[in-house]
């Protein structure tokens, strides 16, 4: 019996502790996506929609989107829905040329996951619920696109449904898009900047082609604002010949009520005193306001007292000399 070689030993041993590299399967298609929940409708009784083209382009771009903003750090459940500048998925619809008129709106489904989760269990399990379920089996979806990107091991799911309520399905009535699958070319239709009016309200009557998010951009402002502005939800569809408001009018800013300050009592102002002349003394003897002989009053003063004490000591001195010789000394 030949014995085994040294290489086919080795090439066992190998095989046994080195692991072999997992092969993952491609990311089904959009039309794979389709597909499936055109299976589920019909098990629910309910028809096969028809894709459209606008809807498969706005779908991918979402899609796309998402993986470029969020990659593996997949957004929360209602940041999935807004795309670039705050769009909705009937903006984006709209944009790539799908006209929905009144009675019309545009729902969506997103999942974001690893690419080895099975497409039915995207379906199936993540859209459990009553809002995407809802979505994916709603009786007057129309039209349906989907986008699927993937990007380091992950993977994100789009689906867009165009529904005419009321419609039962048929798109009877409603304009479906006219772009073709392999090529879309944009549809939107220009938006020209209104002048504000008198109060400074700006009002925008909506155009055939327009949406919200077209308005947006042309007035520099966000969707969220025109959505408030307007009492509209955030599904809400526009119509040709809509108004809107863009800017509400100027709230005048009260002016503050004046206060009476009582002023503080005015000084009176004193004259300010009359400069006196002062006169050079003079000797001229019949100046009588400079006393006798030009000597004012101050010095003639003094003098008559001086000469009034000298007279005063005279007359002591006689009155005790005169007493002497009356009365000599015993």
């Amino acid at each position: 019996m030949k014995k085994p070689s040294f290489f086919l030993l080795l090439a066992v041993f190998l095989s046994l502790i080195i692991p072999l590299r997992r092969v993952q399967s491609a990311a089904p298609s959009p039309y794979d996506l389709i597909s499936m929940v055109n299976d589920l409708r019909m098990n629910n009784g309910l028809p096969a929609m028809e894709t459209d083209g606008a809807l498969m382009s706005a779908a991918q771009m979402q899609s796309d989107y998402l993986a470029s903003e969020y990659g593996t750090n997949f957004p929360s459940w209602d940041m999935g829905h807004v795309g670039a500048g705050g769009t909705a998925a009937i903006d984006r619809a709209a944009a790539m040329g799908y006209f929905v008129g009144p009675g019309w709106n545009v729902l969506e489904n997103w999942a974001g996951g690893n690419n080895s989760i099975p497409l039915s269990e995207i379906v199936y399990s993540f859209w459990n619920d009553d809002a995407h379920m809802g979505n994916m089996l709603h009786p007057d979806v129309v039209h349906v696109g989907a986008g699927v990107t993937e990007g380091d091991g992950f993977v994100y799911y789009i689906i867009d449904f165009a529904v005419q309520y009321g419609s039962g399905g048929s798109s009877s009535g409603g304009v479906a898009s006219t772009v073709p699958t392999t090529a879309v070319t944009p549809k939107i239709a220009p938006v020209t900047v209104v002048t504000p009016n008198e109060d400074g309200s700006i009002i925008h009557e909506v155009e055939i082609g327009q949406t919200l998010w077209s308005i947006a951009v042309a007035y520099e402002v966000t969707v969220d604002q025109l959505l408030a502005l307007n009492n509209l939800s955030a599904n809400a569809v526009i119509y040709e010949g809509q108004t809107l408001f863009v800017q509400p009018a100027y709230t005048p800013t009260p002016s503050p009520t004046a206060t009476q300050t009582p002023r503080p009592p005015t000084r009176t102002p004193v004259p300010a005193g009359t400069a006196q002349v002062v006169k050079t003394p003079s000797l001229n003897s019949e100046d009588s306001s400079n006393g006798f002989l030009g000597f004012d009053r101050q010095t003639m003063g003094l003098a008559l007292i001086l000469v009034s004490g000298i007279g005063l000591v005279l007359i002591v001195f006689g009155t005790m000399a005169k007493d002497k010789k009356t009365n000599p000394p015993q």
